[in-house]
């Protein structure tokens, strides 16, 4: 494996700003801010999260992770009213793995719709399955 391996989810916008959905370097993974995408933008907080986890996941497995190797988890939320409903998705990804999190409320995110926005430091600390 490369020193460094970059990790595209083929979103557009990745190519516009200069970013990966990923990074992996060594044994450690940084996931981007990822928010819910097309249809599922339309849907409550709570699904927009449940979308946004499994991005997360997607961009995990092509570098070589699951989600037990999160280690970190940010949650940008625009409404603190949303925080029951987002800590339900992230209770039920996370639960039993515990990374360290942190919420921060924000004034917006891009795409508008988008409600949340999670990104994760994961290390792949084991090679069991």
């Amino acid at each position: 494996m490369p020193d460094r391996l970059n990790i595209s989810s083929g979103y557009p916008f990745e190519d516009v700003y200069g970013y990966a959905r990923a990074v992996r370097v060594g044994e450690q993974i940084f996931v981007s801010g990822t928010t819910a995408r097309g249809p599922d933008l339309d849907r409550d907080v709570y699904a927009q999260a449940q979308s946004v986890i499994g991005l997360i996941a997607e961009a995990l497995q092509k570098a070589g992770a699951e989600l037990r190797h999160v280690v970190r988890t940010v949650v940008y939320l625009t409404d603190m009213a949303d925080s029951d409903a987002v800590a339900r998705a992230h209770g039920e990804a996370f639960g039993t793995i515990r990374p360290a999190s942190t919420l921060v409320k924000v004034a917006g995110l891009t795409p508008e719709a988008a409600r949340v926005e999670i990104e994760v430091t994961a290390i792949i600390h084991d090679r069991a399955s």
